[in-house]
């Protein structure tokens, strides 16, 4: 069973991780501002202590620290999510994708899931997809895609 740990409840050390992670080249790629200085992560963290429509959890399963998972722009209806794994671990993203779709759907009880990735990036956009997601919008950088609770419903029937 995962174990989701609040950003605002990290210790000094989960934060560093977090950070390293956060600015490692294989997970900075895929992010839309590459690099990010301290002060300004821990600034970040700080600021959602206060933020009513932002989650952000790090992941641990058995005692290792899997990913990152976040909600933004959440209201009643629908948010958007984000994840990266851990990137000294591989084939996290399936496992980080379920802890997704069930927080999203059964904690926060939207009814809609949105995520975007960029159009370079074909392991999250088939990661998402395997999971029920379409693509319901995209440009010359980023793909948008969505997951109804409804369609997903009656996937699991």
């Amino acid at each position: 069973m995962p174990n989701l740990i609040n950003f605002t409840k990290l210790t000094r050390e989960q934060k560093m991780m977090v950070f390293d992670w956060r600015n490692d080249e294989r997970v900075a790629k895929f992010m839309r501002s590459k690099n990010i200085a301290l002060n300004e992560h821990l600034k970040f963290i700080d600021s959602l202590k206060s933020a009513s429509d932002k989650l952000y959890f790090l992941v641990e399963e058995n005692g290792e620290f899997i990913g990152v998972i976040d909600f933004i722009n959440i209201n009643d209806n629908e948010c958007e999510f984000g994840l990266y794994a851990n990137p000294n671990l591989k084939n996290q993203g399936s496992k980080l994708m379920r802890i997704i779709i069930d927080y999203a759907f059964y904690e926060l009880k939207v009814s809609r899931l949105n995520s975007c990735a960029y159009n370079f990036n074909e392991k999250a956009i088939a990661l998402y997809e395997k999971f029920g997601f379409e693509i319901y919008d995209k440009d010359e950088q980023m793909s948008h895609l969505r997951l109804e609770r409804a369609n997903l419903e009656v996937k699991t029937i």
